[in-house]
């Protein structure tokens, strides 16, 4: 039973020390569901939908109801008595033979109640520009949400792929401290039997000191390459990324031009786009000011009782508003609407410029990065070689330690440059394509540089 407890406690301190792994594909998925900035962005294009629906809602006829109580100083009469006083005198009619003209209308007290309808039928733009800056609205929305979800990429293979990286570095650190041990213990023993000098043991000496500071640099490195990635990933356990770096042949990517033409029809052209189609409707709507508005409009009372004689029981027609002078605010809105719309087309003149540089750029450092990839591989098996060949011929008092320290450092600097040349290689293309709107292809490549 004792044995069982003990067994069952260590299992409790192992389990959560245990990292979760993520694919950079089931990464990608737990960044898009879980990034608050997402779903910020996913409502606006929500909020936007709704607003594109309320914008065409001004086509249809506005039909409502409404009424008011009233109480006034005093009823409302029509007095015609005087009226009636000349026509007894005139035909000789005694007083009392006609009633009162005196009638009265309005109570002081009383109560409407009035069903409506209104249905524009020329407002000179005004509608059209209302739902065609709803329609821009709703499409800047959908680009700004999908060049976040792209920008998402580009930041989480930097910490993704940067977390693996800063690991590997810790294993080639610590292989490297590894190798200095031995070689300073070698070292003290070969100097106990005389075999080297003095200075050639504190030559190992300084650099298995050097290789310590390395490697506790590179555990803190990765520790915060740790904690980073865990923040992109909302997670609070270690994380364990299982697609490592890749490299591939710049013949199976699309050419420099390629990504550049696919570049022009990206979300951040299609959102300034959007910004012009908003810009160019609000001119409109600016200039329909100038113009008369038209409408229809019906009328029916609910509540009959306390109408007036001159109160109609219905009423149809047809009705306009024009304003025609307003000290120059509409000139002057125009105007500025159309000095808008200029300033969005050289913004995005301008874009396009950033964009395509920006895709040479990150394709020229990609390219790089394969060479240097490619050069290094047989740099690689060479210094290693080299390297055993030199801690061989120290052992045996052929070599200083001076020649096996720089045998180790090449070594240890051609595995560190593989890494970071796979590591630019993959951040570059995630960048590229970004910039050319096609961050869906990313799995798809990483998948092929795995298998190679």
């Amino acid at each position: 039973m004792k044995k069982f407890i003990i067994i069952a406690l260590l299992m409790l301190y192992i389990l959560p020390l245990q990292a979760k792994e993520y694919s950079f594909e089931d990464a990608y998925k737990r960044v898009l569901a879980t990034q608050e900035s997402l779903a910020a962005a996913r409502q606006e294009v929500k909020a936007a939908k709704a607003q594109q629906s309320s914008a065409h809602g001004l086509y249809l006829p506005s039909v409502g109801v409404k009424g008011s109580y009233t109480r006034i100083n005093n009823p409302i009469v029509i007095d015609l008595n005087e009226i009636r006083t000349v026509i007894t005198t005139l035909h000789g009619i005694p007083q009392t033979a006609l009633p009162s003209f005196e009638k009265q209308v309005q109570d002081k007290k009383f109560f409407k109640a009035q069903a409506y309808a209104t249905l524009p039928i020329f407002t000179g733009g005004k509608i059209a520009s209302a739902n065609a800056a709803a329609k821009a609205n709703y499409a800047g929305a959908q680009a700004q949400e999908d060049m976040l979800a792209n920008k998402l990429l580009v930041d989480l293979s930097a910490k993704y792929f940067g977390n693996f990286l800063a690991q590997k570095m810790v294993e080639v650190r610590g292989q490297f401290l590894q190798n200095a041990k031995q070689n300073a213990e070698d070292g003290a023993k070969m100097f106990k039997a005389g075999v080297i000098s003095k200075v050639e043991k504190m030559s190992v000496d300084v650099v298995l000191a050097q290789a310590q500071r390395d490697y506790d640099s590179a555990v803190n490195d990765a520790s915060i390459a740790q904690t980073l990635l865990k923040d992109i990933l909302s997670e609070t356990e270690e994380i364990t990324p299982n697609s490592p770096v890749f490299v591939l042949p710049l013949e199976s990517l699309p050419s420099l031009e390629e990504f550049q033409k696919k570049a022009l029809s990206t979300p951040m052209l299609s959102y300034i786009d959007s910004k012009k189609d908003l810009s160019k409707a609000n001119e409109s709507a600016q200039k329909s000011d100038f113009l008369p508005t038209f409408y229809l409009f019906a009328t029916r009372e609910l509540y009959s009782r306390d109408l007036t004689i001159l109160d109609p029981d219905w009423a149809v027609g047809i009705g306009f508003n024009w304003n025609l002078f307003e000290g120059g605010q509409t000139y002057n809105k125009t105007k500025a609407a159309k000095e808008l719309t200029q300033k969005v087309e050289d913004l995005k003149e301008q874009q396009i410029k950033d964009i395509l540089t920006g895709v040479e750029y990150y394709y020229k450092k990609m390219e790089n990065a394969q060479k240097t990839y490619a050069a290094l591989q047989e740099e690689l098996a060479f210094t290693e070689e080299f390297y055993k060949a030199r801690q061989l011929g120290f052992k045996a008092g052929t070599t200083t330690s001076l020649e096996v320290n720089m045998a180790m450092t090449q070594w240890q600097k051609s595995q560190l440059e593989n890494l970071k040349a796979q590591y630019d290689f993959v951040t570059s293309l995630a960048a590229i394509l970004n910039l050319s709107g096609q961050t869906e292809l990313f799995n798809k490549y990483a998948q092929e540089g795995q298998r190679n």
